[in-house]
């Protein structure tokens, strides 16, 4: 009876064992299940994100570009998202306007020893690809936005702004050429690290200290009156160009009338000689014709004459012949007699001088010498 007693001791004493050795790991089990199953996390990416998975046993990184749910372990792994669309610094002396709550424009030194103070905003993004070296180089988080939109992109425009002196502050074009400088030297340094700035402005006009600002509108008031005096003085030159070309033009205008009419006289001359020449040489037609019919004429009458002469030379070597010998004394003595019958004597039948006179008549034989050619 004992003996059964003591048995069955036994056999309690080793169930307890066994219950209690194997108690230690079911707990063990449950405590590992627990643990797994509260570190399991569940991470999103929108469209407008990139996600990083960190290993931190190895410290790899993951990128992920596409956009849905990720489940991880939380205690080997860390999840994070970046925003991948374009963003937004401003940095601005209006309070509660930009990415601080407090003034947050940018101090500048011109070269000239003045303080200007200016606004900035910064567009820039992240390139996607490259979302693994934004991590690695800048810091887990929104550290890129301090470390390099912010932080180095007001150390760049102060140093190329600070080039200026303090009146090309108030240039525009000035300002305008040493941020597109700066902005070129960003996009060429922050490349490497996954960080593209799109754009650097000025969106609010720069601004000094009081004091200055009066002087610089007292000078500007006086820039702009000498400004208005030149423009008076180029309005006045302008005039006088205006004068001068409208004289210019009444000169030439003058001159080319007066071309016009000296060219229209050589016109009449030359058609006036042209005419002159043209009645000369009719003229001469004229003249020529008629004298070569004149002389024609003449030559003809000529002629004529010619012929008649030579009959009348004829006729007279023909009487001359008839009057020679004896014919020609009676023909003497008729016309002798003629004239004997027409004449009267009238005197004294004496004479009272003894000399002797001659009487001698020689009319008649003339008489007939002369007009013999006429019968």
């Amino acid at each position: 009876m004992k003996d059964d007693m003591d048995g069955r001791n036994q056999v309690e004493a080793l169930r307890r064992m066994l219950a209690g050795n194997l108690i230690w790991p079911a707990i063990a089990f449950l405590l590992v299940a627990l643990v797994l199953f509260s570190s399991i996390r569940i991470g999103r990416v929108s469209g407008e994100q990139v996600g990083i998975m960190l290993n931190k046993i190895n410290g790899k990184v993951t990128v992920i570009g596409q956009s849905g749910v990720r489940v991880y372990n939380g205690i080997t792994n860390d999840f994070y998202v970046l925003d991948r669309t374009l963003q937004t610094l401003e940095m601005t002396e209006v309070v509660g306007q930009g990415d601080r709550s407090g003034r947050d424009d940018l101090k500048i030194k011109t070269t000239d020893g003045s303080d200007v103070f200016v606004d900035l905003k910064v567009q820039y993004k992240i390139d996607p690809e490259m979302a693994d070296v934004v991590i690695t180089t800048s810091g887990l988080g929104d550290q890129y936005k301090v470390k390099w939109a912010r932080d180095y992109i007001r150390s760049l425009s102060r140093n190329y702004l600070g080039e200026l002196t303090t009146e090309k502050f108030y240039d525009s074009s000035q300002r305008d050429v040493k941020i597109l400088l700066a902005l070129e030297q960003a996009k060429k340094r922050l490349s490497p690290f996954g960080i593209d700035i799109d754009s650097i402005v000025i969106p609010r006009k720069p601004h000094f200290y009081q004091e200055y600002e009066d002087m610089i509108k007292n000078k500007k008031l006086a820039d702009q009156a000498v400004l208005e005096e030149q423009s008076k003085a180029l309005a006045a030159k302008q005039k006088q160009l205006t004068l001068i070309v409208e004289e210019t033009n009444k000169k030439n205008v003058a001159v080319e009338q007066f071309e016009g009419q000296m060219k229209q006289k050589v016109i009449s001359a030359n058609a006036e000689g042209e005419r002159i020449r043209k009645q000369a040489d009719a003229y001469y037609d004229q003249v020529t014709i008629g004298a070569g019919a004149g002389l024609y004429q003449q030559q003809k009458e000529a002629e004529a004459i010619l012929a008649k002469k030579k009959a009348e030379a004829e006729g007279i070597e023909m009487m001359k012949k008839a009057l020679e010998g004896e014919g020609g004394r009676n023909m003497v003595k008729m016309e002798y007699a003629r004239k004997l019958g027409t004449m009267k004597i009238t005197g004294r039948p004496f004479s009272i001088s003894g000399s002797v006179e001659r009487f001698e008549h020689l009319q008649g034989a003339e008489t007939i010498g002369r007009q013999a050619p006429k019968k």
